[in-house]
């Protein structure tokens, strides 16, 4: 276990367990609640800190998605300009892991190891430009997506653990909006994600920054906060 893979699996292991390390700082914490055509199927749990690194400070957010049949844990680290260093994520189902991916840009270039039912793979590319980094299933991870300023588009190389590969795709900034947060209206600024391959995201985020809500019309899911952003 490297020093950086001990750090992330220790911040998932004291977030399942409900307790946080005092001696680090919470950015963010709370939960989506997930719903599939109008029907809620599953909540994420999560939490945003600051960890101290060799070379300064970076984010990290760990999460815990449940849905029926399927259990979801993740890590992402990202500098403290959002560019992502490390994702593990573990799939399971049934109590049963089914799919652990481990993956890491240095240098320049993207690395993962892919261990599913299937066997285990590895991958390895050049990233030129920014890249987004998602885990399926953590949408907490939509926190760290590049935000163009006002109706601006910026070029990434998305990658998604669902099939870890690098493809083109554009964040672009739509404009302000409005969503429904824990039964409030609530005025928000919307984001697309657009891939490549036809793939489309949505994400919105308040004016200071604070994720509220994801959406993947092509699956018709939406992953909304369960309450509004309270920092400690």
């Amino acid at each position: 276990m490297t020093p950086r893979t001990g750090i992330l699996a220790l911040a998932a292991a004291t977030l399942l367990a409900g307790a946080l390390p005092a001696q680090e700082i919470i950015m963010d914490a709370g939960a989506f609640i997930i719903s599939r055509s109008g029907t809620e199927t599953g909540r994420e749990d999560f939490a945003i800190r600051s960890v101290t690194v060799a070379n300064g400070t970076h984010l990290l957010v760990v999460s815990t998605t449940r849905q029926p049949g399927r259990d979801i844990q993740a890590a992402l680290e990202v500098t403290a300009d959002h560019e992502p260093v490390t994702l593990q994520l573990t799939e399971s189902a049934a109590g049963r892991v089914i799919r652990r991916v481990n993956a890491q840009l240095a240098g320049g270039r993207f690395s993962a190891r892919i261990v599913s039912t299937d066997g285990e793979t590895a991958r390895e590319f050049p990233v030129r430009g920014r890249l987004a980094l998602l885990g399926e299933g953590a949408f907490a991870d939509y926190y760290f997506l590049p935000r163009p300023a006002e109706e601006d588009t910026i070029t990434v190389t998305l990658v998604r653990s669902s099939d870890v590969r690098g493809i083109a795709a554009t964040v672009r900034r739509v404009g302000p909006d409005t969503i429904t947060v824990a039964g409030r209206s609530v005025s928000a600024i919307r984001f697309a994600l657009r891939a490549s391959d036809g793939d489309e995201r949505q994400f919105w985020t308040t004016s200071a920054g604070d994720l509220l809500q994801v959406a993947i019309p092509r699956d018709d899911i939406v992953a909304v906060r369960g309450d509004l952003p309270r920092h400690p």
